[in-house]
């Protein structure tokens, strides 16, 4: 039977079926994103990238297929006790960070990639249409969402924007 209990003035949560468990708390989940505080951005451009790079991690997760009249289906599926129950329940947990140079935003880029590859990232670069004297450049990146635990030892070092 699940229990809240309080030891050493923490609140935790426990489940007691044969023998006490202490440390049967749920995995948190997360979406970070992480913005080039050196571009100085207008606030309503930094919003539009931070909220495109959000959307494009996310799609990742998505199966896509088109149909014979043409039209496009994105499926998701997940399981029980799955990070994307979690997220998909409501919480959308998200972290805005910062990094100060386009080398640090690559960095991080490729760290995730190559060191945990079914965690979602998506670098977004802008078209320079509005900002950056139409100059491409890119502008921020989104990690996750993924189990909390498992983005930290990416962004653990990073300061909140």
């Amino acid at each position: 039977m699940p229990l809240f209990f309080q030891l050493c003035g923490i609140f935790v949560w426990g489940t007691f079926p044969f023998g006490l468990n202490f440390f049967d708390m749920q995995r948190s989940v997360k979406q970070v994103i992480v913005m080039r505080r050196d571009l100085n951005m207008r606030k309503g451009k930094l919003v539009a990238q931070g909220a495109h790079a959000s959307v494009g991690a996310f799609l990742q997760l998505f199966g896509i297929s088109q149909a014979a009249n043409g039209n496009v289906h994105l499926e998701l599926e997940y399981g029980p006790d799955s990070f994307l129950e979690q997220w998909m329940d409501g919480s959308f947990a998200k972290i805005c960070l910062y990094v100060d140079s386009k080398e640090d935003l690559i960095a991080l880029y490729r760290k995730v990639k190559e060191g945990s590859p079914d965690i979602p990232v998506e670098l977004i670069e802008d078209a320079g249409l509005t900002e950056f004297h139409g100059v491409p450049t890119l502008t921020c990146l989104a990690i996750g969402p993924y189990w909390a635990d498992q983005i930290d030892p990416y962004t653990g070092a990073l300061k909140l924007f």
